[in-house]
């Protein structure tokens, strides 16, 4: 398949999904480039602008399952999504080891490119290379060191200008894995994708020798298709990691700078005939006693063929496996090659029990989708609450003014929502940003002993499975798009932080797209200490679009950014470090 037809499907759910007037060229985000500059992460010649090369669009990130059964138990227990015949972990204590070395630069590190460290026959025994267990950051893998900043950027001995990267103090990583694919894996009508669950913070991947792909946003998964470059029998991943990039300049979170892969690697493969996204919500009645199922699939056809009578059957299981939604099924439009196409459905659930905090209800959504035949094609699944979340949605005029007087309290479920909430890193003093399960179970554990019910990740997604465990047990979430840049709050930088509009809605997007279906999140936020200004084409109109992408794609959940106060439609409001006297005090709806 060629490289544009790779690609078409990320662009057309783009344009399709945004209700949005953005400054967007789709091409930026998904350049079609066949082979890489090795100048994306370095800010310079206006590469700020290219911060994904060969990357797939970004969507909920599905592992479809053999059959209902095995896609159920992956909501009841989520390592049992290991169990699908279409993913294979390349990290984790069953995959085995991957050989690391990390060099002071990117100068150091061409010595390496030039001798084809991802090739399929270098040699990575002896020198400088370890054998590493994954993921790890590579500072508690005794290479480099961990740096602590809070308003200033990490460099090194050098000046650098945004949105430059450093040169000579800029860790490179080097990984190589070496493994046998799956035979379930790569078979006819079917795509096989990596994905990189965080990164620090810019990377380049290589399957056997051949260039894949480029990102960069450290706390966000992406995918890139890697199907031409597989071959039956052994294979060999190799990565380029860059500790600071460009992007770096919006990640300065208050945190420890590490490096490395330190979130999961793993290959799902997806049929040519597929449900690439899917969007969940519910809406209760008046009463808060019946729901409805609110269910949009975009549906992608890269077959090479037509498809028609196509069907989503919808199913919703308790624990025990009663199914609470018998016989509902969403018909799929018929549809061209080279199509992505989105079915829509709102399916009425009587009495289901609701997800709160207090009482964490979850069933087990399953997407399964059908031909024309009554064939199974693939199965899906996921964990589903029924809640709602009631706010006033905070209106401007054609200038951004806000317009709306008088904001009614945050309800979940018809009950008042409060907060007793902490903010959380990810950090471990044992694996740097690669946060053990145990850790993050423990940390479930004690925030509720001590009475706490909500999270900020602050401020950027975190690991998938801290999602997934405050879905289950409880836990009120604000996501966070992966966004702050403390160290150009001056207005004096405005025009600089211009430079990285697209790349701060694609974070948004990104953000959005891959934890909008969790109902523990009852909020977004935009990141943090970026600017405080109500100025709405400030930084080129970056806070406001950031702003204004969550509130047309997500009506449900009220807006957070701690820079606008109130201002540009911002819906729930926040004080950072308030005195006595300003407790009690609200803005906007916070």
């Amino acid at each position: 398949m060629s490289r544009f037809k790779r690609i078409f499907s990320a662009v057309t759910a783009f344009a399709a999904a945004s209700l949005c007037t953005l400054a967007i060229m789709p091409e930026i985000h998904f350049s079609a480039a066949s082979s890489f500059t090795h100048q994306e992460w370095t800010g310079k010649d206006n590469n700020v602008n290219v911060f994904a090369v060969n990357r797939e669009g970004a969507t909920c990130n599905p592992v479809p399952y053999q059959d209902s059964q095995t896609a159920q138990k992956a909501v009841w227990d989520y390592n049992a999504r290991e169990d699908s015949d279409y993913l294979q972990m390349l990290t984790g204590s069953k995959a085995g080891k991957w050989k690391l070395t990390v060099v002071k630069n990117a100068g150091q590190a061409q010595g390496y490119l030039n001798d084809g460290f991802m090739n399929t026959n270098y040699n990575d025994n002896g020198g400088s290379w370890k054998s590493v267990g994954m993921p790890k950051s590579w500072t508690c893998q005794g290479f480099d060191f961990p740096i602590y900043c809070n308003i200033q950027m990490p460099w090194q001995g050098e000046w650098v200008n945004a949105p430059n990267a450093p040169n000579d103090n800029n860790p490179v990583g080097l990984y190589r894995k070496t493994f046998t694919l799956d035979s379930s894996m790569l078979t006819s009508g079917r795509r096989v994708y990596i994905q990189f669950d965080g990164v620090e913070s810019a990377y380049y991947v290589y399957m056997n020798g051949k260039e894949i792909g480029y990102s960069e946003d450290t706390f966000s998964p992406h995918r890139f298709d890697v199907t031409d470059a597989l071959k039956s029998g052994e294979n060999t991943l190799a990565v380029e990691v860059h500790k600071f990039c460009d992007g770096t300049w919006f990640e300065g979170q208050d945190m420890i700078y590490d490096g490395g892969i330190f979130r999961d690697v793993f290959l799902v493969s997806a049929p040519n005939v597929r449900i690439n996204d899917y969007t969940v919500r519910t809406d209760l009645d008046d009463s808060f006693t019946n729901a409805s199922l609110n269910l949009s699939l975009d549906v992608l056809n890269i077959s090479g063929g037509s498809i028609n009578g196509y069907t989503v059957q919808v199913d919703a299981y308790d624990e025990s496996g009663n199914n609470i939604l018998k016989g509902a099924s969403v018909k799929v439009p018929d549809m061209d090659t080279w199509t992505q196409k989105t079915a829509s459905s709102s399916i009425s659930v009587t009495a289901p029990k609701l997800w709160s905090a207090e009482h964490p209800n979850l069933y087990a959504l399953v997407l399964t989708l059908k031909d024309g035949s009554g064939n199974t094609v693939e199965t899906l699944s996921t964990q589903l609450g029924f809640r709602e979340i009631n706010f006033t949605s905070t209106q401007v005029d054609n200038n951004y003014n806000v317009t709306t007087k008088q904001w009614q309290p945050i309800t979940i479920n018809g009950k008042r929502l409060i907060f007793k909430g902490v903010n959380r890193h990810d950090t471990d003093p044992f694996y740097g940003k690669a946060v053990p399960q145990s850790t993050m179970e423990e940390d479930i554990r004690q925030m509720q002993k001590n009475n706490i019910n909500a999270i900020r990740t602050s401020h950027y997604s975190n690991d998938s499975y801290l999602y997934w465990l405050c879905n289950k047990y409880g836990m009120y979430m604000m996501a966070e798009t992966n966004m702050e840049c403390h160290a150009l709050m001056d207005g004096k930088n405005d025009a600089v932080k211009a430079r990285y509009h697209d790349l701060g809605v694609d974070r948004t997007e990104t953000a959005y797209k891959r934890l909008k279906n969790n109902p523990a999140i009852v909020a977004w936020s935009i990141g943090n200490e970026m600017v405080y200004t109500g100025d709405p084409n400030a930084s080129g109109g970056l806070y406001r679009d950031m702003i204004w992408y969550f509130k047309k794609n997500d009506p449900t959940r009220p807006v957070h950014s701690e820079g606008q106060g109130s201002g540009m439609g911002v819906d729930m409001g926040s004080n950072m470090y308030p005195g006595s006297d300003r407790l009690g005090m609200n803005s906007g709806n916070g």
